[in-house]
């Protein structure tokens, strides 16, 4: 996988060898099925583009990656517990809000930030297609799971910590200046 740094801090590029491979993949399946398709990816939905959905795995891995990575030295613990929930719900946000734009998830910038309920830790920027011009901006900021008393106790017993499944996510399109689109999740 290929990184480069920038200014606000870690800034990842995919890996197009996996996507590229991804969909050389389906296009074998789509054969083999007997399935015809026209060779056109823009005739498909987002929903059926596999494309789109390799770049979209890819881009939750990486922000997984991110994620576990920065955990010791950010969130100051050896262990981050990342619920399967919460990666399949960033999915398919990235999904739904990629969907509208003119290059769809290539054109996105995506910062991942925790709110540690202290303050908001912003541990890295991941620029899905470096080779084209960002036309979106996505800033998902996940929270940790600290409710009750079960997550006090795991976290101090074996110095881990879970991120909740529900988090925020700002877009705002670099073409409009007055678009900003906030969810919370």
């Amino acid at each position: 996988m290929d990184y480069s740094q920038s200014e606000s801090g870690v800034s990842k590029r995919l890996s197009w060898g996996k996507v590229v491979e991804k969909l050389l993949h389906h296009t074998d399946d789509t054969k083999s099925t007997g399935k015809r398709d026209s060779g056109c990816l823009s005739t498909l939905s987002m929903d059926d583009d596999p494309f789109e959905e390799a770049l979209c795995e890819e881009t939750v891995t990486n922000m997984s990656d991110l994620l576990n990575e920065s955990s010791a030295e950010l969130l100051g613990s050896s262990r981050l517990v990342l619920p399967h929930v919460l990666l399949e719900r960033i999915r398919q946000e990235l999904l739904h809000l990629a969907a509208t734009e003119p290059c769809g998830l290539r054109g996105a910038i995506v910062d991942v930030c925790v709110d540690n309920s202290k303050t908001h830790q912003s541990l890295g920027q991941i620029s899905v297609d470096p080779d084209i011009v960002p036309t979106f901006h996505l800033t998902f900021l996940l929270r940790l799971d600290v409710g009750g008393l079960w997550p006090k106790f795991t976290s101090r017993l074996s110095n881990s910590v879970k991120m909740s499944t529900g988090f925020t996510v700002v877009k705002r399109k670099l073409y409009s200046s007055e678009e900003v689109y906030v969810e919370e999740l």
